[in-house]
């Protein structure tokens, strides 16, 4: 949308009636469009993520205040709002509303990642925290953190020369805890063995083995390194 059909036309929806928006969320409509309106690509599945306004410019009140929906999340299948400020934030089915996002770059750069990594051997672990506590409370076991793909539900280290990453993901927030997917990334299959100790010594939280595996859709046995290009997985 150009920009001046968004500022003559955004309105927030307020209870059942409408009204002005205000400035400064017009002006974030108008700098997402022009940045990602369009914007497609896949992540994991083949939905895809999907940015724009898509010709809707009726904000809401959200519980951190106006918002307008702008990205459809092609995994989670659900969309995800925009605030004044840039972040995302989203409530699936009956779990609490919250930023998911510090920015839309920040998101992009973490997907970007992903595809970076998500090719190579790789183990993933599941890690249970109270609500709102990340689950890594010591760094020195891992790789140089990723400041610019990191952000309130996903958190990247990386050492590029010795081929190993490590991302954490929130995936579920019921109301009593945060469960949260650790993948430990690595350009050797060997190497990828090193993921139970690093990652146990990373956090203190109940962290376990995961029985799947939601990047190469397939069940996964204890102690067992999935392999790129979906290739079955094996203990190493």
């Amino acid at each position: 949308m150009a920009a001046t059909d968004i500022r003559s036309t955004a309105v927030l929806r307020v209870d059942e009636r409408t009204e002005a928006a205000p400035d400064e969320l017009i002006d974030a409509m108008v700098r997402f469009e022009e940045r990602f309106g369009g914007l497609w690509y896949p992540v994991v599945g083949s939905n895809g993520m999907e940015y724009g306004l898509a010709g809707d410019v009726v904000a809401h009140c959200g519980p951190l205040g106006p918002a307008f929906s702008g990205i459809l999340d092609g995994d989670w299948t659900w969309d995800l709002d925009i605030l004044a400020d840039g972040r995302t934030a989203m409530g699936p089915g009956q779990w609490s509303y919250r930023v998911i996002d510090r920015s839309v770059d920040q998101r992009l750069e973490g997907h970007a990642l992903l595809a970076a990594v998500g090719g190579w051997p790789h183990r993933t672990l599941t890690c249970h925290t109270p609500r709102e506590v990340v689950p890594v409370v010591d760094e020195r076991r891992l790789p140089q953190r990723v400041p610019e793909a990191t952000g309130p539900t996903e958190f990247w280290w990386l050492d590029d020369d010795a081929g190993v990453a490590v991302q954490a993901q929130l995936r579920s927030w019921p109301a009593d805890r945060d469960v949260w997917a650790i993948r430990y990334f690595a350009r050797s299959a060997a190497r990828a063995a090193d993921a139970n100790p690093v990652v146990f010594g990373a956090t203190v939280h109940e962290t376990v083995p995961s029985m799947w595996c939601l990047l190469c859709s397939h069940d996964v046995q204890p102690g067992a390194t999935c392999h790129p290009r979906g290739t079955p997985s094996e203990v190493a």
